[in-house]
């Protein structure tokens, strides 16, 4: 009998693989019109646009419609052409923010004043008054900036200057600021155990007051993971938990899988998360630096895969990421490096990008049976977008299958996927062992356009 196993889905590994142990690598979930995971689409990939420096990404950010980066202890403008000059020097080495007030580049570092960048000098605050702010935002043509009882409201003539007056204090819950940021036209204010949400009224001192009954009664001890969109705030909360909220309810959006790999990361103070817009796909990602593990949700399917540089499992090389000179722009967390994405890329900068799927059990309830049940497989044939070999090769894909929840697995079987423009290629594997239950793991590194539609077998149900 012809039978369709379960090939699209999400990483999802369980504390028993008994219960979960699936794996999606450098593939994101297509959905069709009907909301329903139709493909695994590639993850694209990187290819060099411009270097600022030698030192590792803190930031990145638009002004006055040119690209804005800080490398190692640099500010550094790009222009459109990739060329990179150095504006001056930024304290520290953690993650900065950086916001435009439609005059200056500000920006934040979380331990020192912050800085303005006008277009010709770079100016570091010294007000009393001004604090230390981690992350900046800018709304109603004023600068507001977190410090550790409440919001700060910078001059409207200058960013760099705050009246002790323009504090909103953040006294739902004695909980510690972690930042600020503006969506919507509401200021939403992230302590460690409550979001609280502040409008403006027009006048006062300062011209905001908060919405008692929208506050929140979740936070974040991982400021820079918060990003937002056109629709949504992400975060990952105080419990390690992954939320979305839209107006003021926050929901969950990851799973017991993603919750319970979270629980067991050391550290994950320094997460940062990104919102990034690609062909009408809307994602999260969100990377670990101390777990070193990097994830993606896709809004569109609402499933969870993981990102990976390199063929070991290691974080992500995206830092930041930013839509300018109608490219997708991404900096490299380990150095100066700038990359453009592109569904055009098969490799990251020149380095492999290792793809993998790793499929759910399947045993004798596929065809209707009873559970536990022997099965004979003949034959295993894999769905793919076919064609897409480099000319001067033949791309090849890896499966091996196993019989016991992952945890070995058989040895590999290679196939071709055939030469460019063989739009008729099958790939299918013979003469498979006897099993109750089995699952499939396909691998990739050819830097080919991988797509994955279906899985189909040939299966037969014993009498044992």
């Amino acid at each position: 009998m012809r039978v369709n196993i379960p090939l699209i889905g999400p990483t999802y590994t369980n504390r028993s693989v008994q219960v979960g142990n699936q794996h999606t690598q450098n593939f994101y979930i297509e959905a069709n019109q009907q909301g329903e995971a139709a493909a695994l689409m590639p993850f694209p990939g990187l290819s060099l646009f411009a270097t600022a420096g030698s030192s590792q990404a803190r930031g990145m950010a638009i002004y006055n419609d040119s690209l804005y980066t800080v490398n190692g202890n640099l500010l550094y403008k790009i222009a459109l052409n990739g060329t990179v000059s150095t504006v001056g020097t930024i304290a520290g080495g953690g993650n900065v923010v950086m916001v435009s007030d439609g005059t200056n580049l500000i920006i934040t570092t979380g331990f020192s004043k912050p800085y303005k960048y006008d277009g010709t000098t770079l100016t570091q605050g010294t007000d009393a008054d001004l604090p230390n702010a981690s992350t900046v935002t800018h709304m109603n043509q004023r600068v507001i900036y977190d410090q550790a009882d409440g919001i700060a409201f910078a001059n409207l003539d200058d960013p760099l200057v705050v009246n002790s007056a323009n504090v909103l204090l953040t006294n739902t819950r004695a909980d510690s600021l972690q930042a600020v940021i503006s969506f919507k036209q509401q200021i939403f204010a992230f302590g460690t155990d409550t979001i609280e949400p502040s409008y403006f009224t027009g006048t006062g001192t300062p011209p905001y007051a908060r919405v008692n009954n929208g506050v929140q009664e979740i936070g974040t001890s991982s400021p820079y993971s918060i990003a937002t969109n056109k629709d949504f705030i992400y975060f990952l909360g105080t419990d390690r938990r992954v939320y979305r909220m839209q107006g003021f309810n926050s929901q969950p959006i990851d799973n017991p899988a993603i919750g319970q790999a979270l629980q067991e990361y050391s550290d994950v103070s320094d997460a940062y998360g990104r919102c990034m817009s690609f062909d009408g796909q809307n994602w999260y990602l969100l990377s670990f630096p101390t777990a070193n593990r990097t994830w993606l949700f896709n809004e569109g399917s609402g499933l969870w895969t993981s990102l990976a540089y390199g063929t070991d499992d290691s974080q992500h090389l995206i830092h930041d990421y930013v839509y300018i000179y109608d490219k997708h722009l991404v900096t490299d967390r380990r150095n100066g490096n700038i990359y453009e994405l592109g569904f055009d890329s098969f490799t990251d900068n020149g380095d492999v990008i290792q793809r993998q799927r790793v499929t759910q059990n399947i045993d004798s309830r596929i065809l209707g049976g009873e559970p536990g049940k022997m099965l004979y497989m003949n034959r295993l044939e894999l769905e793919f977008e076919t064609g897409v070999s480099e000319v001067t090769s033949e791309a090849t894909i890896i499966m091996q299958y196993s019989d016991d929840d992952g945890r070995s697995w058989s040895q590999e079987q290679w196939a071709s996927i055939g030469t460019q423009g063989d739009y008729t290629k099958r790939v299918q594997w013979f003469g498979f062992e006897r099993f109750y239950k089995r699952k499939f793991r396909f691998t990739m590194t050819d830097p080919v356009k991988w797509v994955f539609i279906r899985l189909i077998a040939d299966v037969e149900v014993g009498l044992d």
